[in-house]
């Protein structure tokens, strides 16, 4: 009786899942945060080479120019140690696996759109919740399994075991409630025992299950071709046109405002408001960005809903998009004043550095956008728009977020403005060597807080060996360092 392909291949995945989920297990017990992260990254990443070099799954040729991005975002996630920067990087990961998804590779990376990217990147994710449920049952055939196959034996097995863990459970408890010494021995033998193989079991399944739904969906089974959307294009001018220029005049007086008071000097904006200037620039600047991130979906829906067939009518959404786009960088510039202004007064964070970055890439957006879509390339617009988010994400790991807001709050507590040192040392290792290398520059009082909170919190959590990456063994050296100088005792 001969296996159906599409049962091999489902055993073949299944397999692979369970072994991402065995490495997992292995990882998690075995190596410190972060790095369990990368490498079970770079497991997951040789179990689709391995299968697809068994020819097992179809060999997806296209996905070699994403080794470079995939293997920088490797290294970021055992680079710096700040959780947020970490968070980045995965998110990172994830488009990277977004564009290596069957439904974006069929439609071609230059063809595809922010549609088709959306559609990859869910069907990932619901491949991943899913799991390997569909493998089980609707790729599997398991009637078709020779009754005497191993494979079935084993699935057998499994059925029988998991279907006895809630009798044993129900009739062990009620043995144990009967007889102390019965339940004395029993929680002797199998409670530590019981504990871990119940940690190691879940992991185990968990990231199995996960992994083997990926595995499903890389390999583009049931994929149905990832056609990119078709174009909207059923309103006119009339009902686009009107949001638009409603917007640019809403958006132009609003710069006309700026202009006048914040771009006008400190001693106008006392006069009018009663605020100082720090605290006027203070109101602003979130929900400036946040007008700016919500304009992009504006303009893109916008071109979407277009009827394209009238050239005239095109040229004049595209003068009203155009002013939109140019007011948009007037209220970025404002935004990135009152940025200045805001950490001037009151210091660097990671809520405000993050969100100007996000702003550095809205501007490279915006400009895209005019050179693709404005001009009737709407297609290359995803890709430059997801290039320029790896390029942000490269420059923040360069340049060491957490680093850069300790030497800019240290910079201002030296020249005499007030220093959070509890904040200070909530930073992640990144800022650690920075810290200690500038604590000399501090005034006493502050130089005593911010030393005793770094020691209070790093002198255990780096000896824990907890989680490892080259940004926590460089601040461990730098700890060590410190303790052993005349200074640091």
């Amino acid at each position: 009786m001969s296996v159906p392909s599409r049962t091999r291949v489902g055993l073949a995945l299944l397999a692979a899942g369970l072994g991402v989920g065995v490495a997992a297990d292995v990882l998690a017990h075995t190596v410190p945060g972060r790095l369990d992260v990368a490498l079970g990254l770079g497991v997951l990443v040789q179990a689709f080479g391995v299968l697809a070099l068994a020819g097992i799954v179809p060999r997806p040729d296209r996905l070699a120019p994403l080794g470079l991005p995939l293997a920088l975002l490797g290294v970021a996630l055992i680079w710096r140690d700040s959780p947020t920067l970490f968070a980045l990087n995965l998110l990172g990961v994830g488009v990277v696996a977004a564009l290596a998804s069957a439904w974006v590779r069929t439609a071609g990376w230059e063809a595809a759109g922010l549609t088709d990217y959306a559609r990859g990147a869910g069907r990932l994710a619901g491949g991943a919740a899913g799991g390997a449920a569909v493998l089980v049952l609707s790729d599997i055939e398991w009637g078709a399994l020779p009754a005497q196959s191993r494979t079935r034996a084993i699935r057998g097995t499994a059925i029988g075991l998991v279907a006895a863990v809630p009798v044993a459970a129900v009739f062990g408890g009620l043995l144990m409630q009967a007889d102390p010494v019965f339940d004395r021995l029993m929680t002797r033998t199998f409670a530590v025992e019981l504990d871990r193989l119940v940690s190691h079991l879940s992991v185990i399944l968990l990231w199995g299950w996960a992994a083997g739904g990926l595995l499903r969906a890389f390999s583009g089974q049931d994929a149905d071709g990832g056609r990119s959307a078709a174009r909207g294009g059923w309103l006119g001018l009339g009902e686009v046109g009107t949001v638009l220029a409603v917007i640019d005049v809403l958006f132009l007086a609003f710069v006309a405002v700026q202009f006048r008071y914040l771009f006008g000097g400190a001693e106008l904006v006392q006069n009018l408001t009663g605020m100082s200037y720090s605290e006027y620039a203070r109101r602003g600047f979130f929900e400036l960005v946040t007008v700016a991130a919500l304009s992009l979906p504006l303009l893109l829906l916008a071109d979407w809903s277009l009827d394209q067939g009238d050239r005239s009518r095109v040229r004049r959404f595209r003068l009203l998009a155009a002013l939109m786009l140019l007011l948009l960088d007037v209220m970025l510039a404002s935004a990135l004043l009152r940025m200045r202004l805001y950490t001037a007064e009151y210091g660097l964070t990671e809520l405000r550095f993050y969100t100007t970055a996000f702003m550095g890439w809205l501007v490279l957006v915006f400009g895209w956008f005019a050179a693709t879509v404005l001009r009737g390339r709407r297609a290359r617009f995803a890709p430059g728009a997801l290039a320029g988010g790896f390029l942000v994400l490269l420059a923040l790991n360069l340049v060491n977020p957490d680093g850069l807001m300790a030497r800019t709050n240290l910079a201002r507590a030296a020249a005499g403005h007030s220093f959070d040192a509890a904040y200070a040392a909530r930073l992640s290792a990144d800022a650690l060597p920075t810290l200690l290398s500038l604590l000399p520059a501090l005034p006493p009082a502050d130089r005593c807080a911010v030393s005793a909170a770094l020691r209070t919190r790093w002198s255990s959590e780096l000896s824990s060996g907890k989680r490892w990456n080259i940004s926590v063994s460089r601040a461990s050296r730098s700890l060590a360092a410190d303790a052993a100088s005349p200074s640091g005792s």
